[in-house]
């Protein structure tokens, strides 16, 4: 019954994420799409200029900035108008934030069962258990290892080939276009005679 009823919670978190992510894939609320797109390009952008490292620093850097003016800004109001408050930010600091032990347990077995499997399988592969799939793996690495080199070298007459090879296909496509139109013209034409000579 507990089993049912986590099951069930799950089906109903995992739906309502999908939901979640329809609704800010189809713009239904620009201004939240608007966001996590922007936020989004952004850190894709500072990824492909800077390192990990010095995103996530000065990511980490900006939030402290912030939170640190606010602090510092609603502690000057409240000394202006003469009212304790408290601290700007007391609801989030008594939020529980810890990792329950039996979470961290179940997360851990799952990770352990997923790398005991990967090490099992690189040991089957790299010891040669099976020389057919021994083999494949070999010819993947060569693929993966050979191919960009290649690529690099002949990048130019690569991009030219695709470009000839997709307009050979537009051309393709269009003459079949309007072979199927001229086709659908001559059986509606067709159907209609049959239809008026039916009648």
């Amino acid at each position: 019954m507990y089993c049912s009823s986590k099951h069930t919670t799950h089906m109903i978190f995992t739906y309502s994420l999908c939901h979640a992510v329809i609704d800010l894939v189809h713009w239904r609320d620009p201004k939240k799409s608007g966001v996590v797109f922007g936020v989004s390009l952004l850190l894709l952008l500072s990824l492909a200029a800077f390192s990990v490292i010095s995103v996530v620093s000065y990511l980490l850097l900006a939030l402290l900035c912030v939170t640190i003016s606010f602090r510092i800004y609603k502690s000057v109001i409240q000394a202006v108008q003469k009212s304790n408050d408290g601290h700007p930010f007391k609801a989030l600091m008594e939020k529980d934030v810890t990792v329950p032990p039996e979470t961290f347990r179940k997360h851990v077995d799952v990770c352990l069962t997923h790398v005991n499997h990967v090490l099992k399988q690189m040991s089957r592969l790299f010891l040669v258990e099976d020389l057919v799939d021994s083999l494949k793996v070999r010819t993947t690495d060569i693929l993966l290892f050979s191919v960009p080199p290649i690529y690099e070298k002949n990048k130019v007459r690569v991009i030219s080939f695709s470009c000839k090879s997709c307009i050979v296909c537009f051309k393709k496509a269009f003459i079949v276009e309007v072979q199927i139109r001229d086709y659908i013209t001559i059986t509606s034409i067709i159907i209609i005679n049959i239809a008026a000579s039916s009648n």
